[in-house]
């Protein structure tokens, strides 16, 4: 056995094992599912009074996550086309909020749509601000083509998995 606060044995080497393959510095399991893992990528990058960029349809693990850092949310709201986000929404906000320090994107949305990450966290790195993402139904996105890129492929800083929703995991 090992304990999953301090792992030494087996959870350590089934989590370095988890980095490898996500290509990721760090993976970390959690408990109670994908709601911790948003919950702590928050608190753990964002100060009270933080200007927050936060797509609309976010997961409300996201919306209690804010309440708790006690930033300033700044929701933009999804395209109701295929595009989901799109670039000039999170450049319209930068627009107006230029202290953003964070965005949180949900990819794949939950109709399962994905958008031009690459390019949305590529003008919010060269406006050093963070990006996180819920891929909470993406954790198969790592594999391979066809399917679309990893939200970590991509670059963001903190992507959150869950394995249970679309990998054969309990």
């Amino acid at each position: 056995l090992d304990e999953l606060h301090e792992p030494e044995e087996a959870i350590a080497q089934a989590q370095a094992l988890l980095a490898d393959v996500y290509q990721t510095k760090k993976s970390y399991f959690l408990v109670n599912g994908s709601t911790v893992g948003n919950v702590a990528m928050i608190l753990g990058t964002c100060k009270e009074g933080d200007q927050v960029l936060v797509q609309r349809n976010c997961h409300k693990s996201i919306l209690h996550a804010l309440m708790l850092a006690k930033v300033q949310p700044i929701f933009i709201t999804p395209s109701q086309t295929d595009q989901g986000i799109e670039r000039h929404h999170v450049e319209t906000a930068f627009n107006q909020y230029p202290t953003i320090k964070a965005c949180i994107f949900t990819y794949p949305d939950y109709y399962g749509r994905t958008y031009d990450l690459r390019a949305i966290i590529e003008y919010i790195h060269a406006h050093d601000a963070l990006v996180l993402i819920d891929e909470a139904h993406g954790a198969h996105f790592q594999l391979a083509a066809p399917i679309p890129d990893s939200a970590l492929t991509l670059g963001a800083d903190i992507v959150v998995h869950s394995a249970h929703k679309m990998l054969p995991a309990m």
